[in-house]
C-alpha cells in the first residue's frame, strides 16, 4: 500500500516513518503546493495531509485535488482545531476522516487501514463469503434464496466483516465507521450487533458472526 504524508513538521514526520515505514511505501511532502503536486502525479491508496502548511493549506490542497482528478482517494486530514465548523469545512472540502493533534501512531494506522478498505470497496455492490451476501445499495442480506433488509448501521457493520472475513475487525474501527469521532455509548454497538446476529440466525446462519473478547468481531465458518 503506497500512502503519501503531507507534513511540514520534521519530528512528526521521523515518528511517521519509523512507525509505518515497515508497513507501508511512504511518500512525504513538506508544503502545500509539494502534497499537491504529488498527489496529482501519483497513485495512493491513502493521503494524510495536514491542515496547517506553509503556501496552500490542507484544506487548498484539498479542494483543488478533488477538482482536478476523478480519483477517489480517501483523505485523512490531521489538525489541532477540533470544533465541529473546522470539520464541516474539512468534509465540504472532500475530507474523509480527520485526526487531532496530538495523535496515536497506532491509532494513525488503524485509520489509514479502515480509508483503504473503504478506497477498495468503494463501487462494489455485492460482499460474499461462506454461502452470506450483502447487497450494498439495497441493504439486502441473503443466504441462498431467502433475504432480509438490515438497518442501515447492521449493513455496514456486515460490509466491513464480509470484506475482511475470515479476520477479526476491531471494535474501535466498527465504531468509527459507524459513528466517526463521536460515537455514543458502547451498549449501541452491541445492539446493532445483535441485531445483526439476529437477522443472520433468521436465514439459517446462527454461529457465522463471532465475537473476539477484548478485539472485535468477525465471520467465521466452521470448518467440521
Amino acid at each position: 500500500m503506497r500512502v503519501l504524508i503531507v507534513e511540514d513538521n520534521l519530528n512528526i514526520q521521523a515518528n511517521i516513518a519509523d512507525y509505518l515505514k515497515d508497513e507501508y511505501i511512504l511518500d512525504f511532502a513538506y508544503n502545500g503546493s509539494q502534497g499537491l503536486e504529488l498527489a496529482l502525479s501519483n497513485e495512493y491508496d491513502v493521503i494524510v495531509l495536514d491542515l496547517m502548511l506553509p503556501g496552500k493549506d490542507g484544506i487548498e490542497i484539498c479542494r483543488e485535488y478533488r477538482a482536478k482528478t476523478l480519483s477517489q482517494v480517501p483523505i485523512l486530514m490531521l489538525t489541532a482545531r477540533d470544533t465541529i465548523d473546522d470539520k464541516a469545512v474539512g468534509f465540504e472540502a472532500g475530507t474523509d476522516d480527520y485526526m487531532v493533534k496530538p495523535f496515536s501512531l497506532r491509532e494513525l494506522k488503524m485509520r489509514i487501514d479502515a480509508l483503504a478498505r473503504r478506497g477498495k470497496m468503494k463501487g462494489k455492490t455485492v460482499f460474499e463469503y461462506a454461502g452470506v451476501s450483502l447487497r450494498v445499495e439495497a441493504s439486502e442480506l441473503a443466504v441462498g434464496e431467502q433475504s432480509i433488509q438490515l438497518h442501515e448501521k447492521e449493513a455496514r457493520i456486515l460490509e466491513l466483516l464480509l470484506e475482511a472475513a475470515p479476520d477479526i475487525v476491531a471494535t474501535k474501527t466498527v465504531s468509527h465507521a459507524l459513528w466517526g469521532d463521536e460515537p455514543p455509548d458502547s451498549g449501541a454497538l452491541r445492539t446493532h450487533v445483535y441485531n445483526l446476529r439476529q437477522a443472520l440466525a433468521k436465514l439459517g446462519q446462527v454461529d457465522l458472526l463471532r465475537t473476539v473478547r477484548g478485539r472485535g468481531y468477525h465471520l467465521r465458518k466452521d470448518e467440521s
